[in-house]
Protein backbone atom coordinates (compact mmCIF):
# COMPACT_ATOMS: atom_id res chain seq x y z
CA UNK A 1 0.00 0.00 0.00
CA UNK A 2 1.19 3.47 -1.08
CA UNK A 3 -0.05 6.80 0.25
CA UNK A 4 -1.21 7.79 -3.19
CA UNK A 5 -3.33 4.85 -3.28
CA UNK A 6 -5.68 6.74 -0.55
CA UNK A 7 -6.68 9.32 -3.12
CA UNK A 8 -7.19 7.18 -5.75
CA UNK A 9 -9.47 4.48 -4.48
CA UNK A 10 -11.57 6.84 -2.97
CA UNK A 11 -11.68 8.57 -6.15
CA UNK A 12 -12.61 5.20 -7.72
CA UNK A 13 -15.41 4.59 -4.66
CA UNK A 14 -16.19 7.82 -3.55
CA UNK A 15 -15.69 9.78 -6.31
CA UNK A 16 -18.73 12.07 -5.59
CA UNK A 17 -18.37 12.67 -1.63
CA UNK A 18 -16.99 15.39 0.23
CA UNK A 19 -13.36 15.00 0.50
CA UNK A 20 -12.21 18.74 2.21
CA UNK A 21 -14.13 21.17 3.23
CA UNK A 22 -13.21 24.83 4.26
CA UNK A 23 -15.83 26.50 6.51
CA UNK A 24 -17.36 29.18 4.27
CA UNK A 25 -14.95 28.64 1.30
CA UNK A 26 -13.96 25.41 -1.02
CA UNK A 27 -15.79 22.14 -0.65
CA UNK A 28 -13.85 20.04 -2.79
CA UNK A 29 -14.98 15.84 -3.72
CA UNK A 30 -12.52 13.07 -3.73
CA UNK A 31 -12.46 13.18 -7.52
CA UNK A 32 -11.76 16.60 -7.82
CA UNK A 33 -8.49 16.17 -4.79
CA UNK A 34 -7.45 13.06 -6.73
CA UNK A 35 -7.78 14.99 -10.29
CA UNK A 36 -5.71 18.01 -8.04
CA UNK A 37 -3.22 16.23 -7.12
CA UNK A 38 -2.10 14.44 -10.11
CA UNK A 39 -2.14 17.57 -12.11
CA UNK A 40 0.21 19.39 -9.38
CA UNK A 41 2.27 16.18 -9.16
CA UNK A 42 2.68 16.51 -12.77
CA UNK A 43 3.36 20.13 -12.74
CA UNK A 44 6.34 19.76 -10.45
CA UNK A 45 8.04 17.27 -12.24
CA UNK A 46 7.55 19.67 -15.45
CA UNK A 47 9.36 22.50 -13.15
CA UNK A 48 12.18 20.27 -12.90
CA UNK A 49 11.80 18.52 -10.08
CA UNK A 50 12.47 14.65 -9.71
CA UNK A 51 11.93 11.97 -7.64
CA UNK A 52 13.95 12.25 -3.99
CA UNK A 53 14.01 16.14 -4.56
CA UNK A 54 12.84 18.09 -1.74
CA UNK A 55 9.91 20.30 -1.66
CA UNK A 56 9.15 22.49 1.10
CA UNK A 57 6.01 24.15 2.48
CA UNK A 58 5.58 27.45 4.61
CA UNK A 59 2.15 27.50 5.37
CA UNK A 60 -0.67 27.95 7.55
CA UNK A 61 -3.63 25.05 6.97
CA UNK A 62 -5.66 24.55 3.55
CA UNK A 63 -6.75 21.95 1.88
CA UNK A 64 -3.33 22.99 -0.46
CA UNK A 65 -1.59 21.01 2.12
CA UNK A 66 -3.49 17.70 1.17
CA UNK A 67 -3.09 18.04 -1.83
CA UNK A 68 0.64 18.93 -1.68
CA UNK A 69 1.38 15.26 0.70
CA UNK A 70 -0.76 13.30 -2.14
CA UNK A 71 0.91 15.14 -5.19
CA UNK A 72 4.51 13.87 -2.88
CA UNK A 73 3.34 10.79 -2.43
CA UNK A 74 2.66 10.14 -6.40
CA UNK A 75 5.63 11.83 -7.83
CA UNK A 76 8.28 10.11 -5.40
CA UNK A 77 9.15 14.02 -4.48
CA UNK A 78 10.10 14.02 -0.74
CA UNK A 79 8.15 16.72 1.01
CA UNK A 80 9.38 18.94 4.12
CA UNK A 81 6.49 21.21 5.95
CA UNK A 82 8.47 23.80 8.24
CA UNK A 83 7.21 25.40 11.70
CA UNK A 84 6.00 28.30 11.10
CA UNK A 85 6.26 29.65 14.69
CA UNK A 86 10.35 29.10 13.92
CA UNK A 87 12.19 32.34 13.93
CA UNK A 88 13.60 33.10 10.34
CA UNK A 89 17.43 31.91 11.42
CA UNK A 90 16.27 29.26 12.70
CA UNK A 91 14.02 27.92 9.05
CA UNK A 92 17.21 29.01 7.25
CA UNK A 93 19.19 26.78 8.96
CA UNK A 94 17.10 24.11 8.73
CA UNK A 95 15.94 24.15 5.22
CA UNK A 96 19.75 24.98 4.50
CA UNK A 97 19.97 21.43 6.32
CA UNK A 98 17.50 19.41 4.05
CA UNK A 99 18.22 21.56 1.01
CA UNK A 100 14.63 21.45 -0.88
CA UNK A 101 14.53 23.18 -4.93
CA UNK A 102 11.13 24.77 -4.25
CA UNK A 103 9.03 26.03 -1.49
CA UNK A 104 5.46 26.46 -1.36
CA UNK A 105 4.23 29.36 0.43
CA UNK A 106 0.34 30.34 1.76
CA UNK A 107 -0.12 34.27 1.25
CA UNK A 108 -0.84 35.10 5.12
CA UNK A 109 2.92 33.86 5.43
CA UNK A 110 5.00 35.22 2.17
CA UNK A 111 5.90 38.43 4.42
CA UNK A 112 7.57 35.74 6.79
CA UNK A 113 8.80 33.21 4.11
CA UNK A 114 10.88 36.65 2.49
CA UNK A 115 12.33 36.84 5.60
CA UNK A 116 14.73 33.65 5.08
CA UNK A 117 14.17 32.20 1.66
CA UNK A 118 17.15 34.00 0.24
CA UNK A 119 19.13 32.57 3.41
CA UNK A 120 18.57 29.44 1.22
CA UNK A 121 20.59 28.45 -1.76
CA UNK A 122 18.98 25.11 -2.53
CA UNK A 123 15.48 26.88 -3.66
CA UNK A 124 15.16 27.98 -6.90
CA UNK A 125 11.42 27.82 -7.09
CA UNK A 126 8.86 29.54 -5.12
CA UNK A 127 5.14 28.67 -5.41
CA UNK A 128 2.44 31.14 -3.26
CA UNK A 129 -1.16 30.15 -3.04
CA UNK A 130 -3.48 32.55 -1.57
CA UNK A 131 -4.59 35.96 -3.00
CA UNK A 132 -2.12 38.34 -3.37
CA UNK A 133 0.63 35.77 -2.25
CA UNK A 134 3.56 38.39 -4.88
CA UNK A 135 5.65 35.27 -5.57
CA UNK A 136 6.47 34.29 -9.53
CA UNK A 137 4.75 31.03 -9.92
CA UNK A 138 1.16 30.46 -8.72
CA UNK A 139 -0.54 27.15 -6.95
CA UNK A 140 -3.77 27.51 -9.29
CA UNK A 141 -1.81 28.08 -12.67
CA UNK A 142 0.78 25.45 -11.75
CA UNK A 143 -2.51 22.91 -11.22
CA UNK A 144 -3.84 23.92 -14.12
CA UNK A 145 -0.97 23.57 -16.53
CA UNK A 146 -0.33 19.73 -14.78
CA UNK A 147 -1.96 16.65 -16.27
CA UNK A 148 -4.76 14.86 -14.41
CA UNK A 149 -3.25 11.28 -15.23
CA UNK A 150 -1.03 10.06 -12.43
CA UNK A 151 2.72 10.52 -13.07
CA UNK A 152 4.87 7.80 -14.46
CA UNK A 153 7.18 7.86 -11.64
CA UNK A 154 7.77 4.85 -10.13
CA UNK A 155 7.33 4.48 -6.25
CA UNK A 156 8.04 1.85 -3.91
CA UNK A 157 7.02 1.56 -0.10
CA UNK A 158 10.37 1.97 1.02
CA UNK A 159 10.77 5.23 -0.83
CA UNK A 160 10.71 8.92 1.42
CA UNK A 161 7.17 10.18 1.77
CA UNK A 162 8.22 12.77 4.06
CA UNK A 163 11.05 14.37 6.62
CA UNK A 164 9.45 14.93 9.30
CA UNK A 165 11.11 17.79 11.29
CA UNK A 166 11.67 16.79 15.07
CA UNK A 167 9.47 19.56 17.72
CA UNK A 168 12.65 21.48 17.99
CA UNK A 169 12.19 21.80 21.97
CA UNK A 170 16.14 21.26 22.62
CA UNK A 171 16.93 23.39 19.10
CA UNK A 172 16.75 23.22 15.82
CA UNK A 173 14.94 20.25 14.30
CA UNK A 174 16.09 17.23 12.56
CA UNK A 175 14.37 15.50 9.98
CA UNK A 176 12.75 12.20 10.40
CA UNK A 177 12.87 10.61 7.21
CA UNK A 178 9.22 8.82 6.89
CA UNK A 179 8.80 6.27 3.96
CA UNK A 180 4.92 5.40 2.92
CA UNK A 181 5.47 2.10 4.76
CA UNK A 182 5.77 4.39 8.26
CA UNK A 183 2.80 6.24 7.10
CA UNK A 184 0.93 3.11 6.35
CA UNK A 185 1.49 1.88 9.23
CA UNK A 186 0.90 4.49 11.17
CA UNK A 187 -2.21 5.14 10.31
CA UNK A 188 -3.25 1.23 10.31
CA UNK A 189 -1.95 2.01 13.74
CA UNK A 190 -4.99 4.57 14.12
CA UNK A 191 -7.41 2.99 12.85
CA UNK A 192 -6.95 -0.15 15.32
CA UNK A 193 -7.23 2.20 18.21
CA UNK A 194 -10.01 4.62 17.27
CA UNK A 195 -13.95 3.99 16.06
CA UNK A 196 -14.14 5.08 12.18
CA UNK A 197 -17.11 3.78 9.86
CA UNK A 198 -17.04 4.81 5.79
CA UNK A 199 -18.04 8.75 5.76
CA UNK A 200 -17.22 10.09 8.98
CA UNK A 201 -15.96 13.22 9.58
CA UNK A 202 -12.94 14.62 10.61
CA UNK A 203 -11.92 18.33 12.27
CA UNK A 204 -8.79 19.82 11.02
CA UNK A 205 -7.15 22.28 13.16
CA UNK A 206 -3.85 21.27 14.50
CA UNK A 207 -1.17 22.65 12.53
CA UNK A 208 -0.79 20.29 9.40
CA UNK A 209 3.12 20.55 9.16
CA UNK A 210 3.62 18.51 12.59
CA UNK A 211 4.42 14.66 11.25
CA UNK A 212 3.08 15.84 7.92
CA UNK A 213 1.10 13.59 5.99
CA UNK A 214 0.77 11.59 8.86
CA UNK A 215 -2.41 10.37 10.85
CA UNK A 216 -3.24 13.65 11.99
CA UNK A 217 -3.40 15.20 8.58
CA UNK A 218 -4.02 12.52 6.51
CA UNK A 219 -6.54 11.00 9.14
CA UNK A 220 -7.54 7.43 8.95
CA UNK A 221 -11.32 8.65 8.33
CA UNK A 222 -9.75 9.70 4.80
CA UNK A 223 -9.20 5.83 4.00
CA UNK A 224 -13.03 4.83 4.97
CA UNK A 225 -14.34 7.70 2.49
CA UNK A 226 -14.69 10.45 5.28
CA UNK A 227 -14.09 14.11 5.09
CA UNK A 228 -11.78 16.50 6.36
CA UNK A 229 -13.04 20.49 7.64
CA UNK A 230 -9.97 22.26 7.86
CA UNK A 231 -9.60 25.40 9.30
CA UNK A 232 -6.67 27.94 9.42
CA UNK A 233 -5.65 27.09 12.71
CA UNK A 234 -7.48 26.63 16.00
CA UNK A 235 -10.01 29.15 17.64
CA UNK A 236 -11.84 27.55 20.57
CA UNK A 237 -15.66 29.07 19.67
CA UNK A 238 -14.99 28.13 16.29
CA UNK A 239 -13.95 24.12 17.44
CA UNK A 240 -17.10 24.06 19.64
CA UNK A 241 -19.23 25.29 16.61
CA UNK A 242 -17.70 23.35 14.15
CA UNK A 243 -18.95 20.24 15.90
CA UNK A 244 -22.74 19.89 15.54
CA UNK A 245 -22.47 22.32 12.57
CA UNK A 246 -20.56 19.45 10.57
CA UNK A 247 -21.82 17.07 12.51
CA UNK A 248 -18.01 16.35 12.94
CA UNK A 249 -17.26 12.55 14.10
CA UNK A 250 -13.51 12.63 14.87
CA UNK A 251 -10.34 15.44 16.06
CA UNK A 252 -7.19 15.79 17.28
CA UNK A 253 -6.81 18.12 19.89
CA UNK A 254 -3.37 18.84 22.07
CA UNK A 255 -3.88 19.76 25.61
CA UNK A 256 -3.72 23.19 25.86
CA UNK A 257 -6.46 23.37 22.71
CA UNK A 258 -8.73 21.03 25.02
CA UNK A 259 -8.19 23.31 27.82
CA UNK A 260 -8.84 26.57 25.96
CA UNK A 261 -12.06 24.83 24.30
CA UNK A 262 -13.27 23.69 28.29
CA UNK A 263 -12.50 27.63 29.72
CA UNK A 264 -14.33 29.12 26.93
CA UNK A 265 -17.76 31.13 27.77
CA UNK A 266 -19.32 28.95 25.20
CA UNK A 267 -18.55 25.59 26.24
CA UNK A 268 -21.22 23.80 27.24
CA UNK A 269 -23.81 25.47 24.63
CA UNK A 270 -23.61 23.31 22.06
CA UNK A 271 -24.68 19.52 21.50
CA UNK A 272 -21.46 17.66 20.77
CA UNK A 273 -22.96 14.04 21.06
CA UNK A 274 -22.00 13.78 17.32
CA UNK A 275 -17.75 12.97 18.49
CA UNK A 276 -16.55 9.49 19.00
CA UNK A 277 -13.45 9.89 19.17
CA UNK A 278 -10.76 12.51 20.27
CA UNK A 279 -6.77 11.91 20.19
CA UNK A 280 -4.96 14.01 22.55
CA UNK A 281 -0.98 14.14 23.39
CA UNK A 282 2.19 15.77 22.15
CA UNK A 283 2.29 16.80 25.89
CA UNK A 284 1.39 15.98 29.36
CA UNK A 285 -2.42 15.08 29.21
CA UNK A 286 -2.98 16.15 32.86
CA UNK A 287 -5.55 13.79 34.93
CA UNK A 288 -7.75 16.80 35.62
CA UNK A 289 -8.12 18.10 32.31
CA UNK A 290 -9.18 14.42 30.91
CA UNK A 291 -11.67 14.22 33.46
CA UNK A 292 -13.19 17.80 32.66
CA UNK A 293 -13.55 16.91 29.06
CA UNK A 294 -15.53 14.11 29.93
CA UNK A 295 -17.96 15.55 31.74
CA UNK A 296 -18.20 18.17 28.55
CA UNK A 297 -17.76 15.66 26.05
CA UNK A 298 -18.97 12.27 26.90
CA UNK A 299 -16.95 9.66 28.72
CA UNK A 300 -15.23 6.67 26.03
CA UNK A 301 -14.30 9.37 23.59
CA UNK A 302 -10.86 10.52 24.90
CA UNK A 303 -7.69 8.80 23.58
CA UNK A 304 -4.65 9.80 25.15
CA UNK A 305 -1.97 8.69 22.71
CA UNK A 306 2.00 8.35 23.15
CA UNK A 307 3.91 9.87 19.57
CA UNK A 308 6.68 12.03 18.26
CA UNK A 309 8.07 12.58 15.14
CA UNK A 310 10.43 9.27 15.08
CA UNK A 311 7.55 7.50 14.77
CA UNK A 312 4.94 8.88 13.00
CA UNK A 313 2.82 9.65 16.33
CA UNK A 314 2.53 6.53 17.22
CA UNK A 315 3.49 4.86 20.45
CA UNK A 316 1.03 4.36 23.14
CA UNK A 317 -2.38 4.58 23.85
CA UNK A 318 -4.71 4.94 26.69
CA UNK A 319 -8.03 3.23 25.81
CA UNK A 320 -11.14 4.47 27.14
CA UNK A 321 -11.75 0.79 28.73
CA UNK A 322 -8.42 1.70 30.25
CA UNK A 323 -9.94 5.30 32.15
CA UNK A 324 -11.73 4.29 35.41
CA UNK A 325 -12.08 8.05 36.86
CA UNK A 326 -14.11 6.55 39.80
CA UNK A 327 -12.10 3.61 40.58
CA UNK A 328 -9.34 2.29 42.77
CA UNK A 329 -6.57 5.00 43.83
CA UNK A 330 -4.51 2.94 41.16
CA UNK A 331 -6.50 3.10 38.64
CA UNK A 332 -7.10 7.01 38.84
CA UNK A 333 -3.09 6.51 39.12
CA UNK A 334 -3.31 5.10 35.99
CA UNK A 335 -4.90 8.01 33.79
CA UNK A 336 -1.76 9.57 34.08
CA UNK A 337 -0.12 7.15 31.88
CA UNK A 338 0.59 6.68 28.48
CA UNK A 339 -1.54 3.80 28.37
CA UNK A 340 -0.35 0.25 26.65
CA UNK A 341 1.30 -0.07 23.04
CA UNK A 342 -0.78 0.66 19.81
CA UNK A 343 -0.88 -2.33 17.93
CA UNK A 344 1.63 -2.62 15.58
CA UNK A 345 4.10 -1.33 18.11
CA UNK A 346 6.38 -2.76 20.87
CA UNK A 347 7.67 -1.12 23.61
CA UNK A 348 10.60 -1.49 26.48
CA UNK A 349 11.91 0.23 29.41
CA UNK A 350 15.38 -0.02 30.01
CA UNK A 351 18.25 0.82 32.16
CA UNK A 352 21.12 2.43 31.73
CA UNK A 353 23.18 -0.91 31.50
CA UNK A 354 20.33 -2.38 28.47
CA UNK A 355 17.95 -4.35 30.91
CA UNK A 356 14.30 -3.91 31.26
CA UNK A 357 13.18 -2.29 34.41
CA UNK A 358 10.91 -3.73 37.23
CA UNK A 359 7.70 -3.36 36.80
CA UNK A 360 7.24 -1.25 40.18
CA UNK A 361 6.21 1.89 38.83
CA UNK A 362 9.17 3.27 40.41
CA UNK A 363 12.21 2.16 38.77
CA UNK A 364 13.05 4.77 35.94
CA UNK A 365 14.14 3.72 32.52
CA UNK A 366 14.67 4.84 28.89
CA UNK A 367 11.35 4.40 26.93
CA UNK A 368 12.50 2.17 23.13
CA UNK A 369 10.26 1.78 20.78
CA UNK A 370 9.66 -0.50 17.50
CA UNK A 371 7.70 -0.85 14.54
CA UNK A 372 6.63 0.11 10.83
CA UNK A 373 5.93 2.89 11.77
CA UNK A 374 9.44 4.24 13.10
CA UNK A 375 11.62 6.67 11.37
CA UNK A 376 14.64 4.41 9.80
CA UNK A 377 16.72 7.28 9.98
CA UNK A 378 17.36 10.55 10.19
CA UNK A 379 18.23 12.97 7.12
CA UNK A 380 21.63 13.01 6.24
CA UNK A 381 23.10 12.71 10.11
CA UNK A 382 24.38 9.10 10.42
CA UNK A 383 26.06 10.13 13.89
CA UNK A 384 22.05 10.93 15.28
CA UNK A 385 20.80 8.03 13.74
CA UNK A 386 23.71 5.53 15.26
CA UNK A 387 23.24 7.23 18.93
CA UNK A 388 19.65 6.78 18.77
CA UNK A 389 18.97 3.26 17.13
CA UNK A 390 20.04 0.04 18.48
CA UNK A 391 18.81 -3.40 17.14
CA UNK A 392 15.52 -2.15 15.99
CA UNK A 393 15.19 -0.13 18.97
CA UNK A 394 14.52 3.41 18.77
CA UNK A 395 16.02 4.77 21.63
CA UNK A 396 13.44 7.83 22.54
CA UNK A 397 14.88 10.44 24.63
CA UNK A 398 11.93 9.84 27.21
CA UNK A 399 12.50 7.96 31.12
CA UNK A 400 9.16 5.80 31.77
CA UNK A 401 8.01 3.99 34.64
CA UNK A 402 5.98 0.83 34.23
CA UNK A 403 3.50 -0.94 36.86
CA UNK A 404 2.41 -4.11 37.43
CA UNK A 405 0.03 -4.13 34.77
CA UNK A 406 1.72 -3.17 32.15
CA UNK A 407 0.86 0.42 32.32
CA UNK A 408 3.71 2.94 31.22
CA UNK A 409 4.22 6.54 32.61
CA UNK A 410 6.48 9.15 30.89
CA UNK A 411 8.00 10.79 33.90
CA UNK A 412 10.47 13.38 32.04
CA UNK A 413 12.48 13.68 28.90
CA UNK A 414 16.10 12.90 29.47
CA UNK A 415 16.90 16.42 29.14
CA UNK A 416 14.37 18.02 31.18
CA UNK A 417 15.30 15.73 34.20
CA UNK A 418 16.38 17.63 37.34
CA UNK A 419 19.38 16.61 39.75
CA UNK A 420 19.29 18.67 42.96
CA UNK A 421 21.14 18.15 45.85
CA UNK A 422 22.59 15.13 43.84
CA UNK A 423 18.63 13.60 43.67
CA UNK A 424 17.22 12.62 40.41
CA UNK A 425 13.79 14.21 40.34
CA UNK A 426 11.09 14.32 37.36
CA UNK A 427 9.55 17.32 36.43
CA UNK A 428 5.59 15.47 35.44
CA UNK A 429 5.87 14.57 39.55
CA UNK A 430 5.74 18.07 40.09
CA UNK A 431 3.49 19.44 37.01
CA UNK A 432 0.62 16.80 38.29
CA UNK A 433 0.51 18.35 41.54
CA UNK A 434 0.23 21.70 40.46
CA UNK A 435 -2.48 20.65 37.92
CA UNK A 436 -4.32 19.78 40.84
CA UNK A 437 -4.98 23.03 41.63
CA UNK A 438 -8.48 24.34 40.48
CA UNK A 439 -6.64 27.73 39.57
CA UNK A 440 -3.69 26.11 37.42
CA UNK A 441 -4.18 26.07 33.43
CA UNK A 442 -1.12 25.00 32.18
CA UNK A 443 2.50 24.51 34.26
CA UNK A 444 5.81 24.08 33.26
CA UNK A 445 8.36 22.60 35.63
CA UNK A 446 12.41 23.62 35.16
CA UNK A 447 15.95 23.53 37.17
CA UNK A 448 17.75 26.55 37.41
CA UNK A 449 21.07 26.87 38.29
CA UNK A 450 21.82 26.63 42.35
CA UNK A 451 25.24 27.23 43.67
CA UNK A 452 24.71 25.13 46.10
CA UNK A 453 22.21 22.53 44.89
CA UNK A 454 23.47 22.19 41.33
CA UNK A 455 20.26 23.10 40.14
CA UNK A 456 16.79 23.76 41.87
CA UNK A 457 13.38 23.49 40.79
CA UNK A 458 11.02 26.48 39.32
CA UNK A 459 7.64 26.32 38.56
CA UNK A 460 5.73 28.29 36.32
CA UNK A 461 2.41 28.55 35.70
CA UNK A 462 -0.59 30.08 34.12
CA UNK A 463 -3.80 30.49 35.86
CA UNK A 464 -7.29 30.07 33.96
CA UNK A 465 -8.97 32.76 33.10
CA UNK A 466 -10.86 34.49 35.68
CA UNK A 467 -8.96 32.30 38.48
CA UNK A 468 -6.76 33.82 41.71
CA UNK A 469 -4.04 32.11 43.77
CA UNK A 470 -0.79 33.58 45.02
CA UNK A 471 2.93 31.92 44.16
CA UNK A 472 2.79 31.24 47.77
CA UNK A 473 -0.58 29.36 47.62
CA UNK A 474 0.06 27.58 44.84
CA UNK A 475 4.02 25.92 46.33
CA UNK A 476 2.11 25.02 49.45
CA UNK A 477 -0.43 23.19 47.38
CA UNK A 478 2.16 21.31 45.88
CA UNK A 479 4.30 20.74 48.45
CA UNK A 480 1.65 19.02 50.42
CA UNK A 481 1.68 16.24 47.85
CA UNK A 482 5.72 15.84 47.13
CA UNK A 483 8.46 15.06 49.31
CA UNK A 484 10.46 17.51 50.50
CA UNK A 485 13.11 17.78 48.21
CA UNK A 486 10.62 17.94 44.99
CA UNK A 487 8.93 21.20 46.59
CA UNK A 488 9.35 23.94 43.82
CA UNK A 489 11.85 26.37 45.27
CA UNK A 490 10.62 29.46 43.40
CA UNK A 491 7.49 29.91 41.03
CA UNK A 492 6.22 32.17 39.18
CA UNK A 493 2.49 33.19 37.45
CA UNK A 494 2.82 34.09 33.95
CA UNK A 495 0.23 35.11 31.11
CA UNK A 496 1.51 32.66 28.91
CA UNK A 497 4.38 30.14 28.29
CA UNK A 498 6.24 29.64 24.84
CA UNK A 499 4.62 26.43 23.31
CA UNK A 500 5.86 25.44 19.82
CA UNK A 501 3.37 25.09 16.81
CA UNK A 502 1.85 21.87 18.22
CA UNK A 503 1.29 23.49 21.66
CA UNK A 504 4.02 21.96 23.40
CA UNK A 505 5.90 23.80 25.47
CA UNK A 506 9.10 24.84 24.78
CA UNK A 507 11.29 24.30 28.13
CA UNK A 508 14.86 25.38 26.49
CA UNK A 509 13.04 28.61 26.29
CA UNK A 510 12.14 28.93 29.81
CA UNK A 511 15.53 27.67 31.00
CA UNK A 512 17.18 29.92 28.73
CA UNK A 513 15.21 32.83 30.33
CA UNK A 514 16.19 32.32 33.72
CA UNK A 515 19.82 31.56 33.12
CA UNK A 516 20.48 34.45 34.13
CA UNK A 517 18.50 35.38 36.92
CA UNK A 518 18.28 32.09 38.55
CA UNK A 519 20.18 33.47 41.99
CA UNK A 520 17.01 36.51 41.95
CA UNK A 521 14.65 33.11 42.01
CA UNK A 522 15.55 30.94 44.67
CA UNK A 523 17.20 32.30 47.80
Amino acid sequence: MLVGEIVRRNAEFFGDSDALVVPDGVTQSWGETEARSNQFANALLDLGLAKGDRLAAFASNGPEYVEFFFACAKSGIVGATTNIRLAPAELASYLSYVEPSAIVVSADQAEAARRFIADVPSIKHVIGFGEDHGFELDYEAMVASGATTSPSVSVDDSDVYQLGSTSGTTGVPKGAILTHRNAIAAMMNWITEIPITEGDTYLQCIPMFFNPGGPAQLHPVMMKGGRSIIYGGFEPAAFLRAIPRFGVTHTTAVPTMIGMALDHPECGEHDLSSIRAVVTGGSLVPRELLLRAQAVFGSGVFYPFFGMAETYSCGMALRPENQHPEGTDEDVRRLSSAGKPHALMQIRVVDDDGHDVPNDNETPGELWLRGDSVSPSYFRMDEETASSRTDGWFMSGDIAVRDDGDYVTIVDRKKDMIITGGINVFTRDIEEALYGHAAVAQCAVIGIPHEQWGEAIHAVVVLRDGAEATAEELTSFAADQLAAYKKPRSLEIVDALPVGGTGKILKRELRAMHADNAAELVE
